[in-house]
């Protein structure tokens, strides 16, 4: 479930492309102190956005560097660090982990398994670092886990588990900005989830694994249906993020949010068009 939450680049101006990219590599950077060399191929654009969303929230002491690192060995490339992304960092480690043992039990991939062997330490600092949020990850991923043994075709219920995961993710603080943050992070976490699985829902059919929409996917008007789930969800999370006081970055987390996030959709679909009658 990573990899949803992306800018519409053909949309940003390049002061957008440059921020975005800054602060992505700044994950990078954190990823890479935390986990060595291995912690690029582990980043994800998820994350980055929720490091550019809190440190737009809260505004805190960031760091702009210029390095160079394994994938810009030539030039110095520019990043951007605070407490946010570092904190980010943390989650994506957290999830990444999760996602290698996942992949593990239900398909047997030992590539998977090798690489949550190699995060299992990272994976013990991050959970030291933030207690409370990687015990609600185990809690939400464990009872989705048990829903898709029990092969539940209870779409709600399964996405409900990523919700509340994202929204735990989200409230970084316990302060004043906790209940839109999370309200934002636990619609997004079911568009996440919803999205995931009619992505993958081809293939599940053919390898067989469990799909919560394969049985949905049997009605006539299912891409509408589909697609009216996403959009109420991703409309609750558009709604939580525009009660925050934010200016700073503002065009780029809208971009992520009225247009990104439905760029896998549209290529999946076909288009970038909602379904008929939409």
């Amino acid at each position: 479930m990573f990899g949803y939450v992306v800018t519409n680049a053909e949309k940003l101006t390049k002061e957008e492309k440059a921020r975005f990219r800054r602060v992505y590599c700044g994950v990078c950077a954190e990823l890479h102190r935390t986990c060595g060399a291995r912690g690029r191929f582990i980043l994800s654009n998820d994350c980055a956005f929720l490091a550019l969303l809190l440190n737009a929230l809260y505004e805190p002491a960031e760091k702009s560097e210029k390095t160079l690192c394994s994938r810009h060995m030539l030039k110095r490339h520019a990043h951007d660090t605070s407490d946010m992304t570092a904190y980010a960092a943390d989650v994506n480690i957290l999830l990444f982990y999760h996602s290698c043992l996942d992949a593990w039990r239900d398909e047997g991939s030992r590539i998977r398994k090798a690489g949550a062997d190699m995060l299992k330490n990272a994976y013990a600092a991050a959970a030291a670092r933030l207690p409370e949020k990687a015990a609600v990850i185990e809690k939400e991923l464990a009872a989705l886990s048990a829903l898709e043994k029990e092969r539940s075709t209870d779409v709600d219920a399964a996405a409900g588990c990523f919700g509340r995961l994202l929204g735990s993710v989200f409230a970084v603080k316990d302060d004043m900005w906790a209940g839109a943050l999370s309200r934002m992070g636990d619609p997004l976490g079911r568009f996440i989830y919803i999205l995931d699985a009619r992505c993958d829902l081809e293939a599940d059919r053919k390898s067989g694994a469990y799909n919560p929409l394969t049985q949905l996917s049997a009605a006539p008007d299912f891409d509408e249906k589909v697609y009216s789930m996403l959009k109420t969800e991703i409309s609750l999370c558009a709604q939580a993020f525009e009660t925050l006081p934010i200016v700073k970055d503002i065009g780029l987390i809208r971009n992520v949010l009225y247009s990104g996030v439905w760029t896998r959709y549209a290529a999946k679909t076909g288009g970038d068009k909602p379904p008929e009658g939409k």
